[in-house]
C-alpha cells in the first residue's frame, strides 16, 4: 500500500470517527427526561397533652431537626405542621427560635396541626364548649395513654389555637386540622388543608383512608365552602413504607403526590429513604413545593364539592381487634442516637 493510500485511509477513518462522535453528542441533549409529578411532604409535629409533654416534644424535636437537615441537603421543601403546644416549646429557647427562622428562610412552610376532641391524642382545643369537650373525652375514655401519663388539659377554642400558631407564623393558613370526620375542626384561618378525608382522583367527594398509598395522588384540588369560607384541600398518604410511596409516585406523569410523616423515631428511616428516592429522580428539587405553593401557583385544576359533600361524615372505622393493653411508651437516653 503506497503512502497516498495510507493517508487517504487515515483521513477516511478520522472522518468516520468524527461523524460517530457528532451523532452521539447530538443524541444526548435530545434525550427527554421522564416527567414526574410535583410533590409535597408534610411533617406532623404532634401534641402531647399530658404531664410528660416536654419529654416527648424534646424527642420529636430531635427527630424533626434530622428530617429538615436532610431535606435542606436535597433542596426539598417541607410543610411543617405544628400542634399548638409547639409554639411554647420552640419560642421558649433562643436556639430553637433561631432554628424556626432558618426553616422559614430555607423555604419551608410553617403550618398548623390539630387533634380534635374525637382523636385518641387530643391537643386540648375544640370547637365545642369546654363542658361538651370534656364530656366527650370522658365518653371516649381519654387519651391513648391516660393511665401512663395522667389527665389531659382543656386549653381553649379554635380561636385560641389559631392565636398560638400565629406566634410561629402570623400568616398561617394551611394545615392538617383533623377535619376528616367533622369540618367544625377547621378554624377560620385555615383555608388550605390536607385532611378532608376525600380522595383527589376519580369522582370528587369520595372517601379514602390515609393509609392507602394512592391517597397521596392529587389529580385535582377539591374546593368547597365551610362556615362561609372557601377552603381548598390537597390529599396525602400517611407514609408507612417508603417503597409504597415510590411506587405510586413513579406511576404518575403529572399532578401532585403528597405524603405525611410524623417527627417520630419510628418513621425516620422510611422518611430518609423516601427523600433519597426523590433526590435521585429530582436532583435539584425542582418539583418540590409546599402546600400553599401548590395551591397558589395553580399547579392543579380545581373540582368543586357541594355543601352536602363537604359535610358528609366518613364511614366509621372498623373496630380495633381485641388484644393486650398497650404498653406505655418510654423515651430516654437509651433511645437517643
Amino acid at each position: 500500500m503506497n503512502i497516498w493510500t495510507k493517508e487517504k485511509w487515515a483521513a477516511l477513518v478520522g472522518l468516520a470517527l468524527m461523524t460517530v462522535a457528532t451523532c452521539c453528542g447530538a443524541a444526548e441533549p435530545q434525550e427527554k427526561k421522564t416527567s414526574i409529578p410535583w410533590y409535597f411532604i408534610a411533617i406532623h409535629n404532634e401534641p402531647f397533652n399530658h404531664e410528660q409533654n416536654r419529654l416527648f416534644t424534646e424527642e420529636s424535636y430531635r427527630i424533626l431537626t434530622k428530617m429538615i437537615a436532610k431535606a435542606d441537603e436535597y433542596d426539598i421543601k417541607l410543610t411543617l405542621m405544628f400542634a399548638p403546644q409547639w409554639a411554647d416549646y420552640l419560642l421558649a429557647d433562643k436556639e430553637r427560635a433561631a432554628a424556626l427562622e432558618r426553616w422559614k428562610k430555607s423555604g419551608h412552610e410553617i403550618a398548623a396541626h390539630h387533634h380534635s376532641v374525637g382523636h385518641g391524642n387530643w391537643d386540648g382545643y375544640s370547637a365545642l364548649p369546654r363542658s361538651e369537650a370534656e364530656a366527650e373525652r370522658k365518653r371516649a375514655g381519654g387519651h391513648d395513654f391516660q393511665a401512663c401519663f395522667g389527665d389531659e388539659t382543656y386549653y381553649g377554642t379554635l380561636t385560641d389555637l389559631t392565636a398560638k400558631l400565629r406566634r410561629l407564623n402570623p400568616a398561617v393558613k394551611s394545615g392538617c386540622m383533623n377535619d376528616e370526620g367533622r369540618k367544625n375542626a377547621l378554624p377560620d384561618a385555615i383555608i388550605y388543608d390536607t385532611c378532608s378525608g376525600f380522595a383527589n382522583y376519580g369522582e370528587p367527594g369520595r372517601f379514602e383512608p390515609d393509609m392507602e398509598p394512592s391517597k397521596g395522588r392529587n389529580d385535582y384540588l377539591s374546593v368547597g365552602m365551610y362556615n362561609g369560607i372557601e377552603r381548598k384541600w390537597l390529599t396525602h398518604y400517611f407514609m408507612r413504607e417508603a417503597q409504597a410511596a415510590e411506587n405510586v409516585f413513579s406511576s404518575m406523569r403529572s399532578g401532585v403526590y403528597g405524603i405525611v410523616n410524623h417527627s417520630s423515631p419510628h418513621e425516620l428511616q422510611d422518611f430518609l429513604a423516601y427523600l433519597d428516592f426523590l433526590h435521585r429522580v429530582d436532583p435539584q428539587g425542582e418539583k418540590s413545593r409546599t402546600v400553599s405553593e401548590i395551591i397558589e401557583q395553580k399547579l392543579l385544576p380545581e373540582k368543586r364539592l357541594t355543601d352536602a359533600q363537604v359535610n358528609t361524615l366518613p364511614p366509621p372505622p372498623p373496630p380495633r381487634p381485641a388484644g393486650p393493653p398497650r404498653e406505655c411508651p418510654s423515651i430516654g437516653p437509651q433511645e437517643k442516637r
